[in-house]
C-alpha cells in the first residue's frame, strides 16, 4: 500500500524552496546572504504557507514570484542572483554522478606538495632554512642562562625555608 500525499502542489513547492517543518540549509544560505535574520527566514516560510492555505497562491510560479518578494523586501543587502533559479540548476545537476576527468594530469610536484610530509618518509618541510652552528649555540646559550636563573630563584627560595626552620 502507497502513501498518499494530500499537499498541493503550492505546498509542495513551498516545502521544496524553504523546506517541510524546519528550514532547510539551502534558504538558510540565502537569507544570511541576504542579511535577513533567522526569525524572519521563519515568518517568510509561514507568510507562504499561509497565502498557499487561502488560496492566495495559485501554481508554482506565482509561488516562485512571491518569495522573491517577499526575499527582497526583507532583504537588507543586495544580491545579485535569483534564489529560485539557484535552486533549479542546482536540482538539475544529478548528484550520483561522478566528476568528469581533468584535461591535463596534474605533475609529480603537484601531487607530492598535495601530500603532507610525514616522518616516516624522510621527507623535511619545505620551506625552512637550515640554521647555522652559530644560531644554534645562541639558543643554546639562551636556554642555559634560562635554566640559570631559574636555579638562582630556587636555591633563594630554599635558603629562605632554611632560615625559618
Amino acid at each position: 500500500m502507497g502513501f498518499y500525499n494530500t499537499n498541493t502542489v503550492e505546498e509542495k513547492r513551498v516545502n521544496k524552496l524553504t523546506g517541510d517543518i524546519h528550514i532547510n540549509d539551502a534558504f538558510k544560505e540565502e537569507t544570511q546572504k541576504r542579511g535577513i535574520p533567522i526569525y524572519d527566514a521563519y515568518n517568510i516560510q509561514k507568510r507562504l504557507y499561509h497565502e498557499v492555505e487561502q488560496e492566495m497562491l495559485v501554481g508554482e510560479d506565482a509561488v516562485d514570484r512571491r518569495l522573491m518578494e517577499l526575499l527582497d523586501e526583507k532583504g537588507k543587502k543586495e544580491v545579485s542572483h535569483s534564489y529560485v533559479d539557484q535552486i533549479e540548476s542546482d536540482a538539475n545537476k544529478s548528484k550520483g554522478m561522478i566528476p568528469a576527468r581533468p584535461k591535463e594530469p596534474p605533475t609529480t610536484n603537484e601531487i607530492l606538495n598535495s601530500v603532507p610530509p610525514r616522518a616516516r618518509d624522510g621527507r623535511k618541510l619545505t620551506g625552512r632554512e637550515p640554521k647555522t652552528t652559530e644560531d644554534l649555540l645562541n639558543r643554546i646559550f639562551l636556554q642555559n642562562q634560562k635554566m640559570l636563573n631559574q636555579n638562582k630563584v630556587i636555591i633563594e627560595l630554599l635558603t629562605k625555608i632554611e632560615e625559618k626552620l
